[in-house]
């Protein structure tokens, strides 16, 4: 049965944990995290980001803006009830969990999941260029390291390319501001991963403000930590952080 690309939430104790899912893809991808997280008492919430999760016309028009908002409403909502708020994203689900602990000084903390500070894909450097000529490009190649890793995903094959340089100027305003940053960080990424640079996340340490940052490097999967062959691993330094808030 293939992965759902709806939003989901599960209720825990005091403190809640926003997942932010990334570009052309949904919250099916923190579906184990998730399970892990909240079977220790931790809350969840996974919405589905504007223009995701139907079809990859309705991601060409949008705007990062709205994402933003997106995740700002999630956050306010939960800061207002009560919660303690974590905020945790996966490729551009973590460029924008960075923005809301920018944003917002009630966030408790952030976790970036395969953070593209510096992008690793050379069709980065043209993408102006191919926007003006091409509605959209086939996302990277699967780099999984384990097989049905693909089945418990639900995403888009294709990149919009108009939108991925809109993402692009997000990431490079994001790159200037890192400073704005003051939350405890946690970042988890692989040396195998081709989409990001190991000097974009070496950047992010030096560039925060955060004065707890908390940098584990795994070799045995890809780009989507979260649900390839250490999700387990990545399970667990999760909870080791949050439990240590």
């Amino acid at each position: 049965m293939a992965a759902s690309p709806e939003p989901f939430s599960m209720a825990g104790g005091p403190l809640t944990v926003v997942l932010v899912h990334g570009y052309t893809g949904t919250p099916a991808e923190f579906s184990l995290l998730a399970d892990a997280i909240n079977a220790e008492g931790f809350g969840i919430e996974a919405p589905l980001l504007v223009g995701h999760g139907t079809c990859v016309e309705d991601l060409m028009p949008v705007q990062p803006s709205q994402w933003l908002a997106q995740i700002d409403a999630v956050v306010m909502r939960l800061l207002a009830s009560g919660q303690r708020v974590v905020v945790a994203g996966l490729s551009l689900g973590s460029i924008l969990a960075i923005q809301a602990g920018m944003r917002h000084p009630g966030v408790e903390a952030v976790i970036a999941y395969s953070p593209p500070i510096v992008s690793g894909d050379p069709r980065a450097r043209i993408a102006p260029l191919l926007s003006l000529v091409l509605p959209s490009v086939p996302r990277p190649a699967d780099d999984f390291v384990d097989p049905a890793a693909a089945d418990r995903l639900w995403r888009y094959p294709r990149w919009p390319s108009r939108c991925s340089v809109r993402i692009l100027g997000l990431i490079a305003s994001t790159r200037r501001h890192l400073a704005d940053l003051h939350q405890p960080l946690l970042v988890i990424a692989s040396t195998q991963d081709k989409v990001i640079t190991r000097g974009g996340v070496e950047m992010l340490r030096e560039r925060t403000s955060s004065e707890r940052v908390v940098m584990h490097w795994l070799e045995r999967t890809g780009h989507v930590i979260t649900a390839d062959a250490e999700w387990k691993t990545v399970a667990h330094q999760t909870l080791i952080f949050l439990k240590g808030l």
